[in-house]
């Protein structure tokens, strides 16, 4: 063709060429007689544009923004659950440390030994172990356990799943972390707390003869 004629067929092959891959023929014509404005439309359209021009989401998009926010939701719960672990076992370890320091304190106060005739490592004949009453030495608390009372046993607050545990040693006066089999006028006292059997606290301290 010649004239208008070849201009007609060389705008139309270019409309052609520049169509995704897959346009019909008939497509490719229709298209060719639209005005250049309702093509930028239909060019937007296709890409992901509302037909104010504004961009708008695709399926793609939202799965991936809903995958985003759905991961930042779990890291944020994540964090919530490790603060509140935390705080309650700092909370565990305060009250442990109350009631083993209670317990440990009412020990040192006690004499080094009995001022009986004839004392013995642990409990005296006729001193009760229920409560801790009757004890007026040092080594009547060894093997001692049970949950955190007072001195006479009336029960202390939020005492509720704790235990507490005394173990009391003859050791080495000038190396307390060698236990002994026979008197050395130095005693070495444990104090331990457990929460539901698991221990929470654990306290040493050193009592000598004349203490």
């Amino acid at each position: 063709m010649t004239g208008n004629g070849q201009a007609s067929e060389s705008s139309f092959v270019r409309d052609v060429h520049c169509e995704p891959h897959g346009m019909s023929l008939l497509a490719a014509q229709r298209r060719s007689t639209l005005n250049p404005w309702a093509r930028r439309l239909l060019h937007f359209t296709r890409h992901g544009m509302d037909k104010q021009g504004v961009p708008a989401f695709t399926i793609v998009e939202a799965v991936i923004s809903t995958a985003i926010v759905a991961v930042m939701f779990v890291a944020a719960l994540n964090t919530v659950g490790v603060s509140r672990l935390t705080q309650q076992r700092a909370a565990l370890t305060s009250r442990g440390q109350l009631f083993a320091e209670m317990l440990l304190s009412e020990i040192l106060q006690q004499n080094y030994k009995d001022s009986g005739a004839n004392p013995v490592f642990g409990a005296e004949t006729g001193e009760a172990t229920v409560t801790r009453a009757d004890f007026d030495d040092a080594d009547d608390y060894n093997a001692w356990s049970g949950i955190p009372t007072a001195k006479d046993g009336t029960s202390l607050a939020n005492s509720a799943g704790w235990m507490q545990s005394v173990t009391v040693q003859w050791v080495d006066r000038l190396d307390p972390s060698l236990v002994q089999a026979a008197e050395t006028n130095t005693k070495r006292i444990t104090v331990t707390t457990k929460f539901n059997n698991i221990p929470q606290v654990t306290l040493v301290a050193i009592k000598t003869a004349g203490q």
